[in-house]
């Protein structure tokens, strides 16, 4: 069974939690892993009910902190790749669908911030400096995101070509999210 079909259970929670604490990336869980979530301990708690199980009661309490512990460590990574996305555009994978709007909330709240108080600070300092642009081809989509210049570049597709700041290019080519141009 394909792992966005899987049935959610307490092992599934637990090994998604182990997944979650051993990867600094974000793992693959399916999109809609948090409403699943949701219907399990409902359907454990009206078990629960109908029972008057203290075994489910302990399961339900378990799953719940489980769960809590699994959402704390996803929103840390997203905050961290949101930070890591609007200074170099390297996308995000591995999100759910409430996880993708928080994302994209994040970036924007983000480069707004940051378009701010860089502005402020370092526009003479960018403008006097030469920045040189290199042609690069995207291999996977990117982002918008504000180049070493403070100007604003993309979102590109895969297969888009652009020219961006040297810096960027870098940054782009090494983590394999772009090739250059020659």
């Amino acid at each position: 069974m394909p792992e966005d079909e899987e049935a959610i259970t307490y092992e599934y929670i637990r090994k998604v939690q182990r997944n979650e604490q051993q990867d600094a990336r974000l793992s693959k869980i399916p999109p809609d892993f948090y409403e699943k979530a949701r219907k399990y301990i409902e359907q454990k708690k009206s078990l629960s009910k109908r029972k008057e199980g203290r075994l489910e009661d302990i399961e339900v309490e378990n799953a719940k902190k489980v769960l809590e512990e699994i959402f704390n460590r996803r929103e840390t990574k997203i905050l961290q790749q949101a930070t890591l996305a609007v200074r170099t555009g390297i996308p995000i994978q591995n999100l759910t669908k409430e996880e993708e709007k928080f994302f994209r909330q994040l970036v924007e709240l983000l480069r707004f911030q940051r378009e701010k108080t860089l502005n402020i600070f370092t526009k003479k300092s960018k403008e006097s400096k030469d920045i040189e642009m290199k042609k690069v081809k995207f291999t996977q989509e990117v982002s918008e995101f504000v180049g070493v210049d403070l100007r604003k570049y993309g979102p590109f597709k895969a297969g888009d070509e652009g020219e961006i700041p040297e810096e960027n290019a870098e940054l782009m080519i090494k983590t394999g999210n772009a090739k250059l141009v020659e």
